[in-house]
């Protein structure tokens, strides 16, 4: 339609020129283009660091396909929308970068945009009672198809009358699109100043009646269990770890360890398809880089993992892209380089995680003293210690209701999908509750019953079965150990505080349970280091 309203007349080589060159521009935009961009978007993001860097690379990424438009005869705007798509398509757009975006669109393109075109509109052609009453039959017609049409589809898909009706209301708004097509057509002379003027009218009155119609709608339209259990999900998932986890950074050396940490790194990633960073630490990290095609590599660890976990995953997360660096700095110089891109969680694997002294291994200590965020310490014990990239058959999370515990519970949950029992919860009491600890049967556990409901109800909103138990007049890192014993766990996962000092430290809970512990452990810490007290 561009090509012929631009040549004014019918020029059928041009018209097929135009047809092809846009599928063959959406074809490409759609599988190459969608990969270019997530590429390029990464090595903004990596390289450049500043987030206003990453968003001049988005800009000239919608100008150049815009160009490219343009140059089969079709107009920018179709460039500039599919970039748009694939812009926001892309796992590595940063929350920064998508709200400092947001902010530039809604600040500046959006008021620049619609003031143009509001000067452009002449609202005073609607005296005449003929253009108005055009207005109003435009207005009609447009509202009966785009309204009806959305409740006929609708009840056809299975929904109520009331259920099609809020459909209806809220679908039957005009905006952006009309006026941008409108512009289009006034610039090119295809359009009226009257037409014009007609078209804006049209989408400010259906614009301005669609909020008061949606909101008497919905306040006839009973709210049903499942978007009750969609609402709670969406609204638990803001405030969530593992939900608003974008990038992961995977630290591994050659030993075993490090491909049971792939392995789990793997699955946390798979069931949402995010971008995981291998960097290869320790005297042989070049020749670990070299070989990572091998099928015993970290890195085949996480992309078979994460197939998995994205099949086992009712939402279907899709596959992860992983890339591969060994870098020439020590290892906590690494670490404090690849800090700076906005990783989100650092995934760690090392041959030796505990030291001689109950603490961690230097080298680990070392490492991590360059990251500032999340961290997840594994340590392959039992079945893991032989067969790494094994599935945890049964998964134990210790909460007392603490903050990192719930993250440790969150990290357990999204393991568990891939587990073949039970999510096992146990309510353990922490160093702080010493003095509040129960010496009485009688007394009141309806704190602690309450937590593990929670987290039950936590882990059935993603279909995750789970069995609890109270420990609660007990030492917790007997408690744990004795509940690996009896539940015969193969993974423990813990969320655990990140303590001020010299040295790496998660306290003596965490050290008991890595040191004595004969399932493999999973630390998780949140990224606020608590003084020590």
């Amino acid at each position: 339609m561009f090509s012929l309203a631009s040549r004014g007349s019918l020029d059928i080589l041009s018209v097929a020129q135009a047809q092809f060159g846009t599928l063959a521009f959406l074809a490409v935009s759609f599988t190459i283009g969608r990969r270019l961009v997530f590429r390029l978007i990464r090595w903004a993001n990596d390289n450049l660091v500043s987030s206003a860097a990453v968003i001049t690379v988005i800009l000239l990424l919608m100008s150049g396909m815009a160009m490219i438009t343009h140059l089969i005869g079709v107009h920018t705007v179709l460039g500039a929308f599919i970039a748009g798509m694939l812009v926001g398509e892309s796992p590595i757009l940063t929350r920064q970068t998508d709200e400092r975006l947001r902010g530039l669109i809604s600040s500046l393109f959006m008021p620049v945009f619609f003031g143009l075109a509001g000067l452009s509109a002449d609202l005073t052609v609607l005296k005449d009672p003929s253009v108005l009453g055009l207005t109003a039959a435009l207005v009609l017609i447009a509202s009966i198809g785009k309204f009806g049409g959305a409740f006929v589809g609708g009840a056809l898909g299975g929904l109520t009358r009331q259920e099609s009706y809020a459909l209806a209301s809220g679908m039957n708004a005009r905006g952006s699109t009309e006026v941008i097509i409108a512009t289009i057509g006034l610039s090119m002379g295809v359009l009226s100043q009257t037409m014009f003027s007609m078209i804006v009218t049209m989408a400010i009155l259906t614009t301005m009646a669609m909020p008061p119609m949606l909101r008497s709608a919905l306040a006839r339209l009973p709210l049903g269990q499942d978007e009750k259990e969609r609402l709670e999900r969406e609204e638990y998932e803001q405030r969530g770890f593992v939900a608003n986890l974008e990038r992961l950074l995977l630290a591994v050396d050659e030993s075993s360890n490090a491909t049971f940490a792939a392995h789990l790194a793997g699955q946390l990633a798979g069931g949402r398809g995010l971008p995981i960073t291998v960097l290869h630490v320790g005297a042989n990290a070049k020749l670990q880089e070299k070989n990572r095609a091998d099928e015993e590599s970290p890195e085949a660890a996480v992309i078979n993992a994460a197939k998995a976990s994205a099949e086992a995953d009712a939402d279907g997360g899709g596959n992860v892209d992983v890339i591969s660096r060994a870098r020439e700095e020590t290892a906590a110089e690494a670490i404090a380089e690849e800090a700076k891109k906005g990783f989100d969680l650092l995934v760690v694997g090392m041959d030796a995680v505990a030291g001689p002294d109950g603490g961690f291994d230097r080298r680990l200590d070392d490492l991590t003293s360059g990251f500032d965020g999340p961290l997840a310490i594994a340590a392959a014990k039992g079945v893991h210690e032989k067969e790494p990239t094994a599935n945890a058959r049964k998964i134990l999370v210790p909460v007392s209701g603490s903050n990192v515990s719930r993250r440790g519970a969150e990290v357990a949950i999204a393991l568990a999908r891939l587990s073949s029992e039970p999510l096992q919860v146990v309510y353990v009491s922490t160093t702080r509750d010493k003095g509040a600890r129960r010496t009485s049967p009688s007394m009141s556990l309806a704190h602690e019953e309450a937590i593990l409901k929670d987290i039950a109800a936590t882990a059935a909103r993603y279909d995750i079965n789970v069995t609890t138990r109270l420990r609660a007049n007990t030492a917790p890192e007997v408690a744990i150990l004795q509940e690996i014993a009896s539940s015969r766990a193969d993974l423990v996962v813990i969320g655990v505080d990140r303590i001020q000092g010299d040295s790496l430290n998660f306290g003596s809970i965490a050290a008991a349970v890595l040191g004595k512990s004969k399932a493999s452990v999973l630390l998780v810490s949140d990224g606020d280091v608590r003084p020590k007290t």
